[in-house]
């Protein structure tokens, strides 16, 4: 499996907060009675999938990376993190959920801010450009140890969050290709690969076979838990497990579950699901291994088991979830905008009798920010789409005015005192009141830039980068 250790799954299960955006063994899941298609926003095989502080994301063809947010699924990376459309294979998430790691074709690595959107390319440490398979990483975000698995055979390695210079390569089993890594402590985990070996490592660095002695089946998934805890889904629907025995030494015990090849699990104290071909989904509850009825055919490549909705991802961009209707976050960055700071997002949008505008945000990175400058644009083609005696305020303080109304130009324009939001609070932007006369616009807030007619603020911060929010105009009245 590319997944976590016992106690990020822990921390990560508590789950986030939904914010609302407003106008202007048996099979037990206890999240749901069964599994239900959800709607994806790509054609793409999606080959991973990773919760994280923010919501759930997968990756996958083309180097798109798609996250689940309050509106639904939506494609948040096109092209992977060098834009030019390497597949991405493998993700992982920092121990504290806020950065997501991905990697894939032609040496490509990227570091995705979960929070801000910030995106860092990281592809062909030390040039190598070989087919990284998977990726685990350990430790908090900006200080995370790194491990990148490729088809070659070789772990790319960095213990300093993948800086340039810092990476470190290593050959492991031979030359033959890996399929999957996971760790379960900081320096500590596992891999399988295409020989059908397991290899263990204590260091991050050296690596050393531990089995599985007489496979005769192909290994694809590992879920690291502990040294003496690993979970290997394999070929021929079968599961392998490494644990102690009755001695207290460590031993493979093999499971047939059923006979589709499976290519991903999850196991956390005895729960857990494993899932492959033809979509097939094994439930683990109780000791027992029994399948679940899936509502798709789609060949199936990773899965999560988290606290409220349990996700799993495959061909063709299929996605089955057990709640798809579990509540979300409104997106990295806070959903709704377009720019390259992605450092305050949309809570919710105000409307007052259709005439005002207003829209609450948050500071989603860790510093405070200040705004210098807005713009307002508008395509409605009504020419009084003007605000006469405009006031801008901010939390009910007044911090830009004119008798005269601000026009809906897209001229930016200076805040007479320049408001600061600190790291994690919210503010409330009120633009004050459209043309007095009988102009009336309805508005919904929206994720891109409509196709039709709109209303979008831009927000532009001391370092010169910016923040676009969009507002779909349904309805004009004049």
């Amino acid at each position: 499996m590319r997944g976590q250790d016992t106690t990020r799954r822990d921390v990560l299960k508590l789950g986030t907060a939904a914010v609302g955006a407003t106008l202007l063994g048996s099979v037990a899941a206890a999240e749901s009675a069964g599994w239900e298609t959800v709607t994806s926003p790509v054609d793409a095989s999606l080959n991973d999938v990773e919760q994280t502080a923010r919501n759930d994301f997968a990756v996958g063809g083309a180097g798109v990376v798609i996250e689940r947010t309050e509106r639904g699924w939506r494609k948040v990376v096109d092209g992977g993190p060098t834009g030019n459309g390497s597949d991405l294979y493998g993700a992982d998430v920092t121990d504290d959920g806020k950065r997501l790691w991905f990697a894939g074709a032609s040496g490509a690595i990227g570091e995705y801010d979960v929070e801000t959107g910030n995106l860092v390319d990281h592809s062909a440490p030390n040039d190598v450009t070989n087919n990284f398979v998977d990726v685990a990483v350990t430790g908090n975000a900006d200080e995370a140890n790194v491990y990148v698995a490729g088809d070659s055979g070789s772990v790319q390695y960095s213990f300093e969050n993948g800086a340039t210079g810092t990476w470190n390569g290593v050959s492991v089993g031979q030359g033959a290709g890996i399929n999957a890594i996971d760790f379960h402590g900081v320096r500590a985990g596992h891999l399988v690969n295409g020989n059908a070996n397991v290899f263990a490592t204590d260091d991050g660095g050296t690596w050393n076979r531990i089995g599985v002695a007489d496979a005769d089946v192909s290994l694809y998934g590992v879920d690291s838990n502990a040294a003496d805890d690993v979970w290997v889904a394999a070929g021929a629907g079968t599961v392998y497990h490494y644990s102690p025995d009755a001695e207290g030494t460590p031993q493979w015990v093999p499971e047939k579950v059923g006979e589709p090849t499976l290519r991903d699990i999850e196991v956390t104290d005895g729960e857990g699901y494993a899932v492959g071909d033809s979509g097939a989904v094994f439930d683990l509850s109780g000791g027992e291994w029994a399948r679940d009825e899936t509502p798709t055919g789609q060949g199936l490549a990773a899965v999560i088991d988290s606290a409220d909705n349990d996700v799993a991802v495959g061909a063709s961009g299929s996605i089955v979830a057990t709640n798809p209707d579990a509540e979300a976050d409104p997106g990295s960055g806070g959903g709704g905008q377009s720019g390259d700071a992605g450092r305050i997002g949309r809570v919710a949008t105000q409307t007052e009798e259709s005439k005002t505008l207003g829209l609450t945000v948050e500071n989603v990175g860790d510093q405070s920010v200040t705004v210098d400058e807005w713009a307002l644009e508008t395509t409605t083609l009504v020419d009084s789409i003007e605000r006469s005696g405009a006031e801008v305020s901010v939390d009910g303080t007044g911090v830009a005015d004119s008798p005269d109304g601000f026009p809906v130009d897209s001229e930016f324009r200076s805040f007479d005192a320049a408001p600061t939001v600190a790291a994690g609070e919210t503010a409330t932007f009120e633009f004050g009141q459209y043309d007095a006369g009988n102009v009336a616009l309805t508005v919904d807030p929206v994720a891109e830039r409509p196709d039709g007619n709109y209303v979008s603020a831009t927000f532009a911060y001391t370092d010169g980068t910016t923040e676009t929010f969009f507002f779909d105009v349904t309805n004009v009245n004049s």
